[in-house]
């Protein structure tokens, strides 16, 4: 491994970042913050926009920012990343007449719901 993908994946940026916890131990910090905040609700993003961001040339994961939207609602907006740790803007491409263009990354919102959940961890353990 190069010197510079160990600083990288030590930073926790790559494409195996992340682990399953668990539904006892994710109800309990969806509770922790519930009860901190005094707040609760989940924002959905369908699997089409996610593989999407996925399959962006160079893109090892999705970085979620907590956000406003126009109307100062909350959401969360998606981007993808490299390897670096760096949002994915643009992307150079191959049109189909074989030119080089770039274009813009991807980066998500659009709840069709344009709403927050406003429940707790739900599942059908409970």
């Amino acid at each position: 491994m190069f010197k510079k993908e160990a600083l990288i994946e030590q930073e926790g940026i790559s494409a195996s970042t992340g682990e399953n916890i668990g539904y006892e131990l994710g109800a309990k910090f969806v509770k922790d913050y519930c009860d901190k905040y005094n707040e609760a609700g989940a924002h959905f993003v369908g699997r089409n926009i996610i593989e999407e961001i996925l399959a962006q040339p160079g893109c090892i994961g999705i970085k979620i920012f907590k956000a406003l939207n126009e109307k100062g609602e909350k959401t969360y907006v998606l981007t993808g990343v490299d390897q670096q740790g760096l949002e994915i803007l643009e992307i150079t491409t191959v049109s189909p007449d074989g030119s080089i263009i770039n274009k813009e990354g991807i980066v998500a919102d659009r709840n069709p719901q344009k709403e927050w959940f406003d429940s707790v961890f739900i599942s059908n353990k409970l």
